[in-house]
């Protein structure tokens, strides 16, 4: 650790603008009211929450250098903005609360969601097979497309159960509710009492044709 002139001294309640640089360019800007070295030492030992310069304090010998000392936070939290844009590699990822990231599109680190406009873009509508058929995978029945709901996270864009199968075990979860049982011992009584009434020891093939 090498400080940039003297170490500074304590001051107090006095707003320390520091500023860490690493050999490789990059630097991180930051403010304090305790001495710069016991920052240094929590920035360490403490949970990595900016795991760049936690990582970078543990591999690299850092510079440490104090920019400005200041009373109001105010002025404290205008001159580190103006520092962070200063900085050619910046270590920082937020100001003022704010992220700082090259891709705008990018999920925010606070919220993994992605923005609404990226949620409204229009979902290809996946085609339904062309023969006008689908086979159920409880019952193993061989139903036209419309005995089926649709899903469209299926390639088919139809659900793997027919309707009856699916109204069978959402009755016996309703009932499972009312009694206070068990919803998915009724879901896997469901789905047995429905492969019961399978006709056929192999399950029925159709034809892969997608509409064009």
């Amino acid at each position: 650790m090498l400080f940039m002139g003297e170490p500074p001294p304590i001051t107090g309640r006095m707003i320390q603008i520091y500023k860490i640089s690493f050999p490789d360019g990059s630097a991180y800007v930051g403010q304090t009211r305790q001495p710069v070295s016991c920052r240094l030492t929590q920035h360490r030992s403490s949970s990595p929450c900016n795991s760049i310069l936690h990582r970078k304090l543990l591999i690299m010998k850092p510079t440490i250098e104090v920019l400005s000392r200041h009373r109001k936070q105010e002025v404290a939290d205008r001159e580190e903005k103006k520092w962070i844009m200063r900085l050619e590699k910046p270590i920082n990822r937020y100001v003022e609360g704010k992220q700082i990231n090259a891709n705008p599109k990018a999920p925010s680190l606070r919220d993994n969601r992605w923005p609404k406009e990226r949620n409204r873009r229009e979902r290809p509508k996946y085609p339904r097979r062309a023969s006008g058929y689908h086979v159920c995978s409880w019952c193993w029945r061989k139903l036209p497309v419309s005995e089926f709901y649709s899903d469209c996270c299926r390639s088919v864009g139809l659900s793997s159960r027919c309707k009856r199968c699916a109204e069978a075990e959402n009755r016996a979860r309703r009932e499972a509710i009312k009694r206070n049982g068990n919803t998915s011992v009724a879901y896997f009584r469901a789905k047995l009492a429905c492969q019961a009434l399978r006709t056929t020891k192999t399950r029925p093939v159709v034809r892969v044709l997608y509409e064009k």
